[in-house]
């Protein structure tokens, strides 16, 4: 089945062209998210989104908040270069007023079957966080990728907030972590790994373990096996229908930050975090170091034919400081290029400062590049809005 979209109703916003297409130089399109206009702190984007079979893509922002926290779910059509709020995750879970509630999306969006996309609920902030009365942890939601209809699939995992999400087929998997993390002096987050099936809509498979570290990415490849960060480079495998084992080889140094879903032949390309490097998980398990990346990254998409990866270096505030840039990084050799500096032609164009992204995915049949960018209207402060921006090959 393919996508038949439905006209969203919702809030909307028209993109606009940045950059004209000039010489190497791609066309740069962008649009502000529409949010509501209550007070958020701040308003922000901490997940990555998906595009759809169509070429609609998905993505959410939230207020960060944690008493009545709320997140807000998006369909950008790049064909009218509409972006249209069509819901948010409080209403369809029955969130009641005074409770803490779900102020990001944090774990990528994962799509187990052309008619659904699963995402995952996340606490605004830690502080003052309590499980009680409806609150009993977060909730993963199913989006009818043709109504854009948002149904409630339950808490996976009590009292866990749910960082990061994978998928193979049918099977969900899910990080949730321990809002108090580990015990004693180590603020390092500590939690549940998770399979959920979509099919029967249970958990099937959950673990502490407490090997596990990071709890913000996991590298799932084509058979289904999801790799999972220990310390020291070293990594924890879930392979379906049995339990977690260490993996044989590590990775070069760090723990998985962001990674891609498999290309052809099996490998998943993914990035690590304190130190930033880029790696190959090969199908056969083995893993190659392709290098040092430019700084923090958050997300990394594969690009439509497979011979480079896509990054914004300067995840969390600070990308404005090297202009934001698109970087391509060649899977062969890890070697960087930068497409475009999008701080110039968002700032002229819309008149913010783009701070960093967690959001970069990619059309698989146009090539086109989608990234969301947490901004500002002042370059030490990128926060509070939240843009789209489009890159077209």
């Amino acid at each position: 089945m393919t996508d038949v979209a439905a006209p969203p109703q919702g809030p909307k916003a028209t993109g606009k062209v940045l950059s004209e297409r000039t010489g190497q130089a791609p066309q740069v399109t962008g649009v502000v998210y529409p949010r509501p206009d209550h007070e958020g702190n701040p308003w922000s984007q901490w997940g990555q989104g998906i595009v759809l079979s169509d070429g609609r893509f998905l993505s959410a922002i939230g207020d960060h908040l944690g008493v009545d926290g709320n997140s807000y779910l998006y369909v950008f059509d790049p064909d009218t270069q509409e972006l249209t709020r069509f819901s948010d995750v409080a209403s369809p879970i029955g969130h009641r007023a005074g409770e803490f509630g779900y102020g990001k999306v944090h774990a990528q969006m994962v799509q187990p079957n052309c008619d659904e996309v699963v995402v995952a609920t996340y606490w605004g902030t830690r502080r003052g966080l309590t499980y009680e009365g409806g609150y009993t942890g977060d909730h993963l939601l199913s989006v009818n990728t043709q109504t854009l209809e948002v149904t409630d699939l339950g808490v996976p995992v009590a009292s866990r907030g749910i960082t990061s999400l994978g998928g193979h087929g049918d099977l969900v998997y899910g990080e949730a972590v321990d809002p108090e993390g580990r015990p004693g002096g180590d603020k390092a987050d500590t939690g549940t790994f998770f399979a959920y099936d979509t099919r029967t809509r249970n958990v099937t498979f959950s673990a502490d373990d407490p090997r596990h570290i990071g709890f913000r990415s996991m590298a799932v490849d084509g058979t289904g096996r999801a790799y999972l960060a220990m310390k020291d480079g070293g990594l924890l495998r879930y392979e379906p229908g049995s339990g977690l084992t260490p993996h044989e080889d590590r990775l070069p140094a760090g723990w998985l930050r962001a990674s891609t879903a498999p290309a052809a032949d099996g490998t998943v390309y993914a990035v690590t975090r304190e130190p930033e490097r880029y790696v190959a998980i090969r199908s056969d398990g083995s893993i190659d170091d392709l290098g040092a990346a430019s700084g923090y990254i958050a997300s990394v998409a594969l690009s439509a034919d497979e011979t480079e990866l896509f990054v914004v270096p300067g995840a969390h505030g600070d990308a404005w400081k090297q202009g934001t840039p698109l970087l391509a990084v060649d899977v062969a050799t890890g070697r960087e290029r930068e497409v475009v500096k999008l701080a110039p032609v968002v700032e002229k164009g819309l008149g913010l400062t783009p701070g960093g992204s967690y959001n970069v995915a990619v059309d698989g049949s146009s090539g086109r590049v989608f990234v969301g960018l947490n901004a500002g209207t002042t370059s030490n402060e990128p926060w509070g809005e939240v843009v789209l921006v489009t890159v077209e090959p």
